[in-house]
């Protein structure tokens, strides 16, 4: 592994994302040889690109280790590896222009391109620049560097509405269902869905359409695969596909549990852990989630074996047929992590008592249940309407008295506005889980991992220690347990209740020493390099 990546120079999108950003941090730990890591970012409102890099690498618990190993050497030893282009994705020549670009280019040994949006149902205009047109541009950057390599980190859902076993490959222009189409022609359909259509709505109907007419469950997973298609035509490109299945809470690198945003299995635990018990879904499917160090490892032996030119078209990293968890089991160990956090929180007796008989269990989605949440939110909005009609009415004062009466006025409106509030709570819900449903419920996906069992058997023994893919072990009573939910709890699921999540504290004086070595850098004489700087 150290002898693959020695000295070369990688391209990487999507690092200030989940999955991108522990494999930086994995690599970076465990293959310092590495000769130079340009990072493409791009800035968000009020915040430019170089300062949200530079605050990931002062603050982001993912680096945490790194910072404690270098110590104050730290912004030494980044600043060797890594260089910061500012760019975006869905603009040619990545916004840089075309000599910038080319200059970029003229160095890289591989591209590995993790950036991409993960929203399920997007607006088709986002989706379009950034899971298409941002890969399309990027492919344009790879195939002209010197070896013409690219990484598309993909999902493996994009095997769509379908159920069993499923290979690892990929047969440009057939969809899911067997239908024929045209990579190219269905770009350009989608490009003009976007141009055409006025409203968001209008834009999301059509583009699920196409989605579904092709066997693809939603925009996410039908934008990911065209990407797929229109890169694996291009004759230009040595690309390689890698398919992860559930990315979630890490096993241990960078520590055990860490997590980032809201990530696929955290509303469902957060649906599970409340009042509502009545899950739609199978409880014997699987349900093939896979930790984000794992994922990170397995990059890297594909990364490896891209810059060895002998690389599979395509890798699944999965659990579902080395490792299986059914979705009957993560419901019962989330019942059981959910009475352990009521145990925990400041609930009266009652409540407790009562949330420990509320466990969630896999019922029919096909079935109708007068405890499903269409019956719920029916209920909730007829008595939202009861009280507010009562309320309307204005006789309460005269029938208890101005006293009497105000109070329980007010206790009303209360109870309305709680009615109001449980109402959009669960319509939030109904949505997500229609949402899900297709990956939940409809569909058992079995994926394959021949391909990267293969490679790791390539390694030598002290490699495929280091970088063990480490799934075949996995307990999954212990992971979820002790690791994934507490994981969620600290990092993902205070988001969904729309609180702050607080990183590391920064690293003291790390931004000042960098921008020393960046001017010192640029004052330096220009000496001829296989890395270059683009800035």
């Amino acid at each position: 592994m150290r002898e693959s990546f020695a000295g070369r120079h990688i391209l990487v999108t999507g690092v200030s994302g989940f999955l991108g950003k522990v494999w930086l941090a994995w690599l970076l730990q465990e293959v310092p040889d590495v000769g130079r890591i340009t990072v493409l970012l791009r800035g968000k409102k009020g915040q430019g690109a170089e300062q949200r890099f530079l605050r990931i690498l002062a603050s982001s618990p993912v680096l945490r280790a790194l910072r404690q190993r270098h110590r104050g050497n730290y912004a030494e030893f980044m600043h060797d590896k890594i260089r910061m282009v500012e760019g975006e994705l869905g603009q040619p020549w990545l916004g840089l222009g075309e000599a910038a670009a080319k200059r970029l280019a003229a160095s890289v040994d591989v591209v590995v391109h993790f950036a991409g949006m993960t929203d399920f149902e997007p607006d088709p205009r986002q989706a379009l620049a950034i899971n298409v047109l941002g890969s399309l541009h990027i492919s344009d950057l790879a195939a002209l560097s010197q070896g013409k390599r690219m990484v598309y980190v993909s999902t493996a859902y994009v095997a769509g509405n379908v159920s069993g076993e499923i290979p690892e490959r990929i047969e440009v222009g057939r969809s899911p269902n067997g239908t024929p189409f045209s990579p190219s022609e269905e770009f350009e359909a989608l490009q003009a869905i976007c141009q055409q259509s006025s409203t968001r709505s209008e834009r999301i109907g059509a583009a699920s359409e196409r989605a579904r007419r092709l066997g693809w469950p939603n925009i996410y997973t039908y934008t990911k695969a065209l990407s797929e298609h229109l890169l694996a035509a291009r004759a230009d490109l040595h690309l390689t596909i890698v398919r992860p299945t559930i990315v979630e809470s890490a096993l241990r690198f960078p520590f055990p549990g860490w997590n980032e945003g809201v990530n696929t299995s955290a509303p469902l635990v957060w649906l599970l852990s409340s009042s509502f018990c009545r899950f739609p879904s199978r409880a014997h499917h699987r349900f093939d989630v896979i930790p984000v160090d794992a994922v990170a490892r397995a990059t890297s032996v594909i990364t490896a074996l891209a810059l060895k030119d002998r690389s599979e078209a395509v890798y699944h990293l999965a659990t579902s047929s080395i490792n299986p968890m059914s979705f009957g089991r993560a419901i019962d160990l989330t019942a059981l992590a959910s009475r352990r956090m009521h145990d925990r929180k400041s609930r009266s007796s009652l409540e407790k008592r009562i949330l420990k008989h509320l466990d969630a269990y896999a019922v029919d989605g096909d079935r109708p249940s007068r405890l499903g949440l269409p019956f719920l939110r029916a209920n909730a909005r007829q008595l939202r309407d009861r009280l507010q009609a009562l309320l309307a009415e204005k006789r309460l004062r005269s029938l208890l008295g101005d006293s009497l009466g105000s109070r329980v006025e007010d206790k009303l409106r209360r109870l309305s506005m709680a009615c109001k509030n449980t109402e959009r709570r669960w319509g939030q819900m109904e949505e997500m889980l229609r949402l899900y449903r297709p990956f939940i419920h409809d569909k058992d996906y079995l994926f394959q991992t021949r391909h990267i069992r293969e490679a790791y058997a390539q390694l030598n023994a002290e490699d495929r220690r280091r970088f063990a893919f480490g799934v075949e072990g996995i307990d999954w009573r212990h992971y979820w347990l002790e690791v994934q939910i507490p994981g969620l709890e600290r990092w993902s699921l205070p988001l969904l209740r729309g609180e702050k999540v607080e990183g590391d504290p920064p690293l003291e004086g790390f931004e000042e020493r960098w921008l020393d070595l960046q001017q010192a850098a640029f004052a330096r004489p220009v000496v001829p390099s296989r890395a270059v700087s683009v800035g």
